[in-house]
C-alpha cells in the first residue's frame, strides 16, 4: 500500500491556509508529520506531497497530486483545517471508495469531540486531480475558539492517530 499524504497549504509564499484562533498551516504540519511517522511504522509506503515552494495555489495544488500520481500512490490524503465561522469535522471525497474511507476517518474525528459536518463532495483540486481515490480532511475549524480549545487539548498526535486508525481499518493494511 502507497499512501500520498498532502500536508495542506505549507507552501510559500503565495500557499499559507487559513488563521485566526490558530494557524492552519501550522496544525496541518503538526497532524501530517505525526501521521507519515504512523504510517511508516506501521509498513506503508508514503509519498510526501508537499512541495517546497511554489509560485502560486494553482502550482501548489498541481505539484501535489503530480507527486502522487507519478509515483504511483494507491490512495490520497489531504490534511487542512477549515475557516468560515463553523464547528467541527467534514471530510471531502468524490470516488466510491473515498467516500468509504473518509467515513471511517471522520468517525475517528468526531469520536475525539468534534462536532459531525459529514462527508461531503467537491470539486477540489486534490481530489479530481489525483489519479486514486482521495479524500481532503477537514480536521476542525480555525476561528472557532470550541474547536480550537479542543484541538489544544488533544494534540496533533492524537489527531494523527485517529486519522491513522480511520485509515488503517478501512483500507485494511
Amino acid at each position: 500500500m502507497k499512501i500520498a499524504i498532502d500536508i495542506g497549504h505549507n507552501c510559500p509564499p503565495k500557499d499559507t491556509g487559513a488563521s485566526k484562533f490558530k494557524n492552519e498551516c501550522e496544525m496541518n504540519k503538526a497532524i501530517g508529520e505525526h501521521l507519515i511517522a504512523l504510517l511508516v511504522k506501521a509498513g506503508v509506503d508514503v509519498i510526501d506531497c508537499r512541495p517546497a515552494r511554489a509560485e502560486s495555489v494553482k502550482v501548489s495544488l498541481w505539484k501535489r497530486t503530480n507527486a502522487a500520481n507519478t509515483q504511483g500512490a494507491d490512495f490520497y490524503v489531504s490534511i487542512h483545517h477549515n475557516a468560515g465561522g463553523g464547528q467541527g469535522s467534514e471530510v471531502y471525497a468524490v470516488s466510491r471508495e473515498g467516500k468509504t474511507v473518509a467515513k471511517a476517518v471522520l468517525n475517528k474525528l468526531i469520536s475525539l469531540g468534534f462536532k459531525d459536518r459529514g462527508v461531503k463532495q467537491a470539486n477540489f483540486s486534490v481530489l479530481i486531480n489525483s489519479f486514486m481515490p482521495a479524500i481532503l480532511i477537514e480536521c476542525c475549524f480555525v476561528d472557532s475558539q470550541t474547536d480550537c480549545d479542543l484541538w489544544d487539548s488533544l494534540g496533533a498526535k492524537t489527531m494523527a492517530e485517529a486519522i491513522f486508525k480511520g485509515l488503517q481499518e478501512s483500507l485494511e493494511f
